[in-house]
């Protein structure tokens, strides 16, 4: 059976451990870096970096279709409380779309590695792109390797980003910085 799989990859870091998790089981992987709810562009930049330099060090190939547009985020985005949703949408999307396209048997994100993220809505988003697109979604939480992905990442000097990439998520977390230096409370 084929087991090719287009990987959304968000950064550098976050790949690590689902790489080698996947390869353990197989699979032939080709990243994908689209991002669009990256802010600013120096953030992007910094992610892309070290997405490349990852790629790179473990001779992955690598498609990256679409320049760097925020637009595209900010018009997905209607409600900045329900903003992960459609930026999962729109990400996860634009993957299986890629994956039908080129005939890639499975799609898979790297954002299930996260303990920030929100894996239920991740999961509703690759299983309803499954039925659309016709290109398996690789159901897979990651979560039990975010350490080793901190801890790879940090010996391969990866940059390592403090916040998940849009600008309402970097805005909270200064938000909660600035009121726990001014109350020395950590929630609002």
């Amino acid at each position: 059976m084929d087991k090719r799989v287009l990987l959304h990859t968000c950064c550098g870091p976050c790949a690590t451990y689902v790489v080698d998790a996947l390869l353990k089981e197989g699979f032939e992987i080709t990243l994908f870096f689209y991002n669009p709810n990256i802010h600013p562009f120096d953030e992007y930049a910094r992610r892309y970096k070290s997405f490349v330099d990852y790629a790179l060090y473990k001779g992955l190939k690598v498609e990256m279709p679409f320049a760097y547009n925020p637009l595209e985020f900010f018009r997905w985005i209607r409600e900045p409380e329900e903003r992960c949703a459609h930026c999962y949408e729109m990400r996860l999307g634009r993957t299986a779309q890629w994956a039908r396209q080129r005939g890639y048997s499975f799609f898979a994100t790297t954002l299930t590695i996260s303990p920030y993220q929100k894996i239920e809505n991740i999961f509703k988003v690759g299983e309803n792109l499954q039925k659309k697109e016709q290109v398996v979604f690789l159901r897979k939480d990651f979560r039990s390797g975010f350490a080793e992905s901190v801890k790879i990442s940090r010996e391969l000097g990866l940059y390592r980003q403090n916040y998940c990439g849009c600008i309402f998520s970097k805005w909270e977390g200064v938000k909660r910085k600035v009121w726990k230096s001014l109350t020395g409370q950590g929630s609002l």
